[in-house]
């Protein structure tokens, strides 16, 4: 093989060394010897290079280069024999079927809420109250006038009140703005009388009931006998079940007047002797019992335009005799009060 291989490569050589002329065109009956790729092959011959020697001058054609040598050659490769026929993989195997998940379930069925029941009305704001006057009481076979009730009647009364539910109050609650209980009473007692402390007071205490004493500035002041002592009504006040009222320091007297003007008084007049009556109460009550005093009741139930302005300001409540029931709503001035007679049980005078 290489003797072989020798021969061919002297036999190249020498084809090669040959005049140029026998290189220039193909041997017939052969292909001339490209390189490169079959698509750039092209048959035309390359034109002369103009640019590189001038024009008109032609450049001589480059001889082909050397065939290559030629290799070696080989044993036909054996076809590889084919790979044993495997069988084609099998379907991969489905997966295992699953049951469907169970759908859901709906929640269980509920009742549609009930509409929500409204809420409580809020408590109405009582303003209804009933002021019953008292003024004298008297032992148990006293003779009684429209003006008086026995200690037995009036132990009756508190007795009924407690039953049917009635709560008393005291013009200071009132003042206060505080709300009154749904069946509210106020119970007044007029002109400062002893029995008041004497009879009424200790039964105030056994049913923890309150009330209100006006007095006869006057006659406390001028210890009468009939009448109630500075020291009685300090005892009173101190207890928290009683007030102390005015009924004017000494213009409610026989004459029945009270506040109201004179005929032919004029306004001066009036005012000259009214308000310092009225004012003497007022520094009275403070001086001895150390508070202002915030009830007027109008002696024998009249009033006096003229005084209205004085006791507004000196004032907080006011009653007048009027029989009837208080709208406090309306204020707290010139309030109707039911008289209590023997004759007459506070059934009649209240609603059960």
């Amino acid at each position: 093989m290489r003797i072989l291989r020798g021969l061919i490569l002297l036999m190249y050589f020498l084809w090669c060394v040959t005049p140029l002329g026998s290189c220039q065109s193909p041997l017939p009956g052969t292909a001339p010897f490209y390189y490169g790729d079959e698509a750039d092959v092209s048959t035309e011959r390359p034109k002369p290079d103009k640019s590189a020697e001038g024009e008109g001058k032609e450049t001589l054609p480059q001889p082909d280069p050397p065939n290559p040598e030629p290799p070696p050659e080989t044993e036909t490769p054996v076809d590889p024999e084919p790979p044993p026929e495997t069988e084609p993989p099998a379907d991969p195997e489905p997966p295992p079927e699953t049951e469907p998940p169970p759908d859901p379930e709906p929640p269980p069925e509920t009742e549609p809420p009930e509409d929500p029941e409204p809420p409580p009305e809020p408590d109405r704001k009582n303003t209804r109250l009933y002021v019953l006057m008292y003024h004298h009481f008297v032992p148990e076979g006293k003779k009684c006038n429209n003006w008086m009730v026995t200690d037995s009647r009036f132990r009756e009364d508190l007795q009924w009140l407690a039953d049917q539910g009635w709560v008393t109050v005291l013009p200071g609650q009132l003042a206060a703005g505080e709300a009154l209980p749904e069946k509210a009473v106020m119970l007044t007692f007029d002109d400062g009388y002893r029995s008041n402390y004497e009879l009424a007071y200790p039964l105030l205490q056994e049913f923890q009931a309150k009330a209100v004493i006006s007095i006869i500035v006057k006659n406390v002041d001028d210890q009468k006998s009939a009448f109630l002592t500075w020291d009685m009504c300090r005892e009173m006040a101190n207890s928290g079940l009683v007030e102390i009222g005015s009924h004017t320091y000494a213009s409610h007297d026989e004459n029945e007047y009270g506040i109201k003007r004179l005929q032919g008084e004029s306004r001066e007049e009036y005012e000259a002797r009214i308000f310092p009556d009225l004012q003497s109460s007022i520094d009275l009550i403070e001086e001895n019992l150390g508070g202002v005093p915030r009830f007027f009741a109008y002696p024998n139930g009249v009033k006096e335009a003229w005084a209205a302005g004085f006791i507004q300001k000196h004032f907080s409540l006011t009653a007048v005799t009027r029989h009837g029931f208080c709208d406090v709503s309306k204020g707290l001035y010139s309030l109707k009060r039911c008289n209590v007679s023997m004759g007459v049980p506070l059934s009649e005078i209240l609603p059960s």
